[in-house]
């Protein structure tokens, strides 16, 4: 008898996040939200999923993530058919760009109140905080629209710049709504 193997692949735990992702219906949801381009190989359930993968699975930079995608089953994680070399570094670009053009709030949003629903999850009672991440270097922004990197009200120094991070979550602590905002948004501000 002569058996030949294929591929040896190193899912792990990854086979159970991605039983629970394809379970809770998310790639239809987020391909729903962010319809795929006619031309497009991939979609944009594609990109989510490789790149939360990427990150349970150690975190490559997303230049890397192509040659990271080889090393799993990927037929097998996201779905039939999906190569490697489609999840390149400009492939991954464009759809983070469809996302964010197509209102990410409103994309995570959609999915955790999904998420909610499918585990009949308490929608009762929900606490609200913001926090800051002090950040060094020199940042331009393109835009005004852009996230301004601020000197804000630093719990550490006033003159270190900063960017703000807010998160809801239900009395369990299960996020229901995060965002990243301006360094210079005060916490009440953000909470109501």
């Amino acid at each position: 008898m002569n058996v030949q193997v294929k591929a040896v692949y190193h899912n792990s735990y990854l086979n159970i996040i991605s039983a629970l992702f394809k379970k809770w219906g998310l790639p239809p949801l987020i391909d729903h939200l962010v319809p795929a381009h006619p031309q497009c190989q991939t979609r944009a359930s594609d990109a989510v999923q490789a790149i939360l993968y990427n990150m349970f699975d150690g975190r490559q930079a997303l230049v890397h993530l192509e040659r990271w995608a080889q090393e799993i089953d990927l037929e097998k994680l996201i779905r039939s058919g999906l190569h490697p070399s489609w999840l390149n570094d400009d492939a991954l670009a464009r759809h983070l760009d469809r996302l964010y053009e197509d209102g990410i709030h409103n994309v995570i949003s959609t999915c955790l109140i999904h998420l909610y629903r499918k585990e009949d999850l308490p929608l009762r009672v929900f606490h609200a905080d913001a926090t800051d991440k002090t950040v060094y270097g020199a940042y331009e922004s393109a835009s005004l629209a852009a996230l301004q990197i601020t000197h804000g009200c630093n719990r550490h120094q006033h003159w270190q710049k900063q960017i703000g991070f807010g998160l809801v979550g239900n009395e369990d602590g299960i996020p229901f709504y995060g965002d990243v905002h301006d360094g210079s948004l005060p916490d009440k501000t953000w909470n109501s």
